[in-house]
């Protein structure tokens, strides 16, 4: 990345954090974290004879989440918008022995968010774990009044209303079938407001809500939906803001408690902890996994 900018604002790396979903360097993850999670999965096929459905997993957290999963003995059902990508990580995973399929569909489109569930209960039998995670950052830095609505409602279409959509057509499978799990991707901006950053934030406080709609509208029905609400990860969305911003990793990871940027295969953990029944008394959350930065 580049050198540091010489008028770095600290309220521009924070803005930037919390986007919170780069792909690229993991300079800031010590060694041993990296071998812990690159690692053998100490929960190996606790997802065996299961269906999941992920949106959104091209990349980022999407695709380390597809990537644990299918190694837990899952059967992955999977979109984004990136066809080439999506082949190379639907093979990629075949090729070690897991069972993935891609599909494309933009969660922005009812009839492509609807037929993609149809299609992973036509291929797979049922739908056991859904897990909503597409997502897209504010396309510029901008106080209130200089925001667009046109910029608005592109963000919000696609983080809220993506997942309004995604349940949308899960619940149903799965009341049909007598339960499942769902889990939201969420954000630190889930929680606290962080300036020029209204379109995403603003999106992330929406889907915080409506997994907090949804928990109390089906727990009675054997479905739990919770949101889990990352900080800093190391993602394609954080790498594009921090180069426009002229930021490194180094700075936005100041204001971390841990001190440095996550990988993707750590918030793939906190998703398989909310998706499974080691989780079966939770429901109605936003998991905090800023790596501290919330508790202050």
């Amino acid at each position: 990345m580049s050198s540091p900018a010489p008028r770095h604002s600290r309220r521009q790396a924070l803005a930037i954090g919390a986007l919170g979903v780069a792909a690229g360097s993991a300079a800031l993850l010590p060694a041993a974290t990296q071998t812990a999670t690159a690692g053998s999965n100490p929960q190996a096929q606790e997802f065996a004879d299961k269906t999941v459905l992920i949106t959104g997993a091209t990349s980022g957290i999407g695709e380390a989440t597809a990537r644990a999963m299918a190694a837990a003995g899952a059967r992955v059902f999977f979109c984004g918008r990136r066809v080439q990508l999506g082949r190379k990580v639907e093979a990629s995973i075949r090729s070690t022995g897991g069972e993935a399929t891609y599909r494309r569909a933009d969660v922005r489109n009812e009839s492509e968010v609807r037929e993609l569930v149809n299609a992973c209960v036509k291929r797979y039998g049922r739908l056991d774990v859904a897990v909503n995670n597409a997502g897209i950052e504010s396309p510029r830095a901008a106080r209130l009044h200089e925001q667009s609505m046109a910029d608005m409602e592109s963000v919000w279409r696609t983080n809220a209303g993506g997942v309004f959509l995604g349940m949308k057509y899960e619940l149903p499978q799965m009341l049909k079938q007598g339960g499942g799990v769902i889990v939201n991707t969420a954000s630190i901006s889930s929680e606290v407001g962080f300036a020029t950053i209204a379109p995403y934030n603003s999106s992330k406080h929406a889907v915080a809500s409506l997994t907090k709609v949804a928990a109390l509208e089906y727990a009675a029905d054997n479905i739990r939906v919770n949101a889990f609400a990352p900080g800093a990860v190391d993602t394609p969305m954080l790498r594009r803001a921090a180069e426009a911003f002229g930021v490194t990793y180094e700075q936005i990871a100041q204001d971390y408690p841990i001190k440095r940027i996550v990988r993707p295969e750590e918030m793939a953990t906190v998703v398989m902890w909310l998706s499974s029944d080691r989780s079966s008394a939770v429901t109605g959350t936003d998991v905090d996994a800023s790596g501290g930065y919330l508790t202050g």
